[in-house]
């Protein structure tokens, strides 16, 4: 396996993109369909979100459809703002997947913004791979429209009302701004639109789900915040935080019961993300304390002792395990570990374990790094940062796996002791605090 870094957008594009969603009028509805997520996120593939299956990639074509909507029919569009306009589909067919220069192309001239210029306010999600759809919000987009990324026409566009344009993103796009073009003139994104590739360790597969935390709160539609307590914390989604485009767990507690709280996310809903395998990733950063730890890990319902034991039934996968403090309250915050679990968690459970593994020097987990999981029918490869770092061949999953992001508190556990003053009330100083940029699931595409 290369020891290589998969390609990502660049910091200077997420920061654009998060300024951008902190100065946008309002936060779009995230509206899923095409190839990226059909069965999964944003609802089944027949827009049920009852999606079991092996794969969350389309049976058969490309899975280009237009249609947009919180839980999108593949090929459908969103209804229109108001009864008095339909939806126009607009064939660019004879531009499709040519840049267009300055100075060159269809339209030579662009029109400086005028009063009748379109605006791009806002798209969602702002990040893609090509054959997703996205939904682009703005102002006096009409059936002359023209979509590009940057530069990049799309072919497949739909004009749902004079405020919202549903597009698939076209197979040669490029990162930059998106713009739309129409009779009155021309309107361009403040943000890129950021086009995503297959990392290194997933050449040749193709985005089947994810989520890039945009908005203003979590997507209840990817995501349960599960309740009550857990060992030593209430789990409450009280604790999580989503703004410009980062999902944050928060540890703290509360001074007035000298209750800790943390948050415990999964995806285990039916609107959520189940898959059977595939490469999946997630950009994350870590600020643990004593007593305290964090995973990104997968969970199957199926998961339980049998005789004999049977993991193609479903596992735990940890992809990811992050403390501050191990067990004997020695520093591990530049450590991390990984694990596979099956037959239960009782007497006879049987478990692989990677061992504590390190960051290079001058690394930290305070700093971004992103955990992964390549996942084949006879074998486990977990990576960070693009470069694998170990892998296991007992206790494999046949079955469909969901995802967590989770942060549990356990004093004189693990992680060593809770501090006696606990972690502080929400917002201070000492919270212990998770963050993750995005997670992303892809999948080889299936057989023709």
């Amino acid at each position: 396996m290369k020891s290589v870094c998969s390609i990502k957008e660049s910091e200077v594009t997420k920061n654009q993109r998060r300024q951008f969603l902190q100065k946008s009028a309002s936060a779009a509805t995230a509206f899923w369909g095409g190839l990226a997520l059909v069965g999964c996120g944003g609802g089944g593939s027949d827009g049920s979100g009852g999606f079991n299956g092996a794969s969350l990639l389309p049976a058969s074509g490309n899975g280009n459809g237009a249609g947009a909507g919180e839980t999108p029919v593949p090929g459908s569009a969103e209804a229109p703002e108001s009864g008095n306009s339909l939806p126009v589909s607009v064939n660019n067919s004879t531009a499709e997947n040519l840049p267009q220069p300055v100075g060159q192309g269809v339209k030579n001239d662009i029109p400086s913004p005028s009063e009748t210029s379109p605006i791009v306010q806002s798209f969602v999600p702002t990040a893609e791979a090509p054959g997703g759809s996205i939904v682009i919000t703005g102002a006096k987009f009409d059936s002359t429209a023209i979509v590009s990324f940057g530069g990049v026409r799309a072919t497949q566009i739909s004009v749902d009302s004079a405020t919202q344009i549903s597009v698939t993103v076209p197979a040669l796009a490029v990162t930059g701004p998106v713009t739309v073009e129409t009779a009155g003139g021309t309107g361009r994104s403040v943000a890129p639109f950021a086009v995503l590739s297959a990392p290194a360790p997933a050449a040749g597969y193709r985005l089947a789900w994810h989520d890039e935390f945009d908005g203003t709160s979590l997507n209840t539609s990817n995501w349960r915040a599960h309740t009550a307590t857990r060992y030593d914390a209430v789990r409450t989604a009280d604790a999580v935080d989503v703004s410009n485009s980062i999902l944050t767990i928060t540890t703290y507690t509360d001074p007035s019961t000298g209750k800790h709280h943390t948050a415990f996310l999964d995806t285990n809903i039916s609107s959520g993300c189940k898959f059977t395998f595939g490469y999946i990733e997630a950009r994350m950063r870590f600020v643990n304390r004593s007593g305290q730890w964090s995973a990104f890990w997968l969970q199957s319902n199926r998961h339980r002792a049998a005789t004999p034991p049977n993991p193609a039934a479903g596992v735990e996968i940890d992809i990811i395990e992050h403390r501050a403090f191990d067990d004997t309250q020695s520093d591990a915050r530049n450590h991390h570990s990984s694990a596979v679990h099956w037959n239960g968690y009782g007497a006879d459970r049987l478990f692989l374990e990677s061992g504590v593994r390190s960051l290079p020097a001058g690394e930290s987990f305070s700093d971004w790094h992103t955990a992964g999981l390549l996942w084949t029918p006879g074998k486990y490869q977990f990576f960070l940062d693009g470069v694998q770092f170990w892998e296991a061949t007992d206790g494999i999953s046949q079955s469909d796996e969901f995802i967590r992001l989770t942060t549990e508190v356990k004093d004189k556990g693990r992680a060593g002791e809770i501090p006696p003053g606990g972690y502080g009330p929400r917002g201070a100083d000492t919270n212990a605090v998770t963050q993750v940029d995005w997670v992303r699931v892809w999948q080889l595409p299936p057989a023709p």
